[in-house]
């Protein structure tokens, strides 16, 4: 049996980091329309095309690891969901 090195958690950045974190141009996306859960004829189901858009301020993680979209969209522009979406491809639920 051969071992395989582990990543060492210093070097470790969580993908919010490496893919959200300082940019101000981003990929956005309702997350209802980017998931694959619902069908087309699914009255849940959301057609949002990915668009990209520019935020007010750069994306940020904060100490408690909640992620920061500043100027983002409220709600989907299509279904109108104001919660869950993907922002490079990060999905982020807001409360």
């Amino acid at each position: 049996m051969t071992e395989t090195p582990s990543q060492d958690l210093a070097d470790y950045t969580p993908p919010a980091e490496k893919h959200l974190a300082g940019e101000t141009e981003v990929e956005f996306q309702c997350g209802v329309a980017a998931s694959d859960q619902f069908d087309p004829s699914d009255p849940e189901f959301c057609d949002h095309e990915l668009e990209t858009i520019e935020l007010d301020e750069p994306a940020y993680v904060d100490e408690d690891n909640r992620i920061h979209v500043p100027g983002r969209p409220v709600e989907c522009p299509e279904c109108g969901q104001p919660v869950e979406f993907e922002f490079n491809e990060i999905r982020v639920l807001f409360p």
